[in-house]
């Protein structure tokens, strides 16, 4: 049961990693409006303002805070794990999906709202956002886990409660 939640939390942190994606900047070779070097540049300045890299940052701290509680971690594996975290890079992962599913239109709408005091006050509050739907979404995550573990036990007690029927018997 604890390793369910511990999974279940984990799998919030990677959904919020997901969502809002782990940034670093980088410029593109070229300038032409239509060309993927331009675009691959305003995902990355999309993902850098929408303070991506710092929540990766903390999404990772979670993972590694959730791992170091779960009963049956090898040694030296949180050491293994920050050094592997450390080498790849999510966001190179990202700027694909980005790219696939935002034209430049959005984005360019996207840094404007994020560069807006509206948009800073949006990131601002990301953080606590972030932490309180981690909470809920591991408090939903523990009751699913539990209710289903009652609708299993009762659907084990009504089958052992039925009389065996025997081949040629009735009832």
């Amino acid at each position: 049961m604890r390793v369910s939640r511990v999974l279940a939390s984990w799998r919030w942190c990677l959904l919020a990693v997901l969502a809002v994606g782990c940034a670093h900047t980088g410029p593109g070779t070229s300038t032409e409006p239509d060309s993927p070097e331009r675009k691959e540049q305003k995902v990355r300045k999309l993902m850098a303002l929408s303070g991506a890299e710092e929540t990766g940052k903390q999404m990772l701290v979670a993972m590694t805070g959730h791992f170091e509680k779960m009963p049956d971690v090898p040694p030296g594996f949180m050491e293994k794990f920050r050094e592997v975290a450390a080498e790849e890079s999510l966001v190179d992962m990202l700027v694909p999906v980005y790219m696939r599913h935002f034209s430049e239109e959005d984005l360019d709408a996207a840094i404007a709202f994020h560069e807006s005091p509206a948009g800073r006050r949006f990131i601002a509050a990301q953080p606590l956002v972030l932490q309180e739907s981690m909470k809920l979404g591991e408090q939903w995550g523990l009751h699913l886990a539990q209710k289903t573990l009652r609708a299993l036990a009762e659907e084990q007690r009504d089958l052992q409660r039925r009389p065996v029927r025997h081949e040629g018997q009735q009832l």
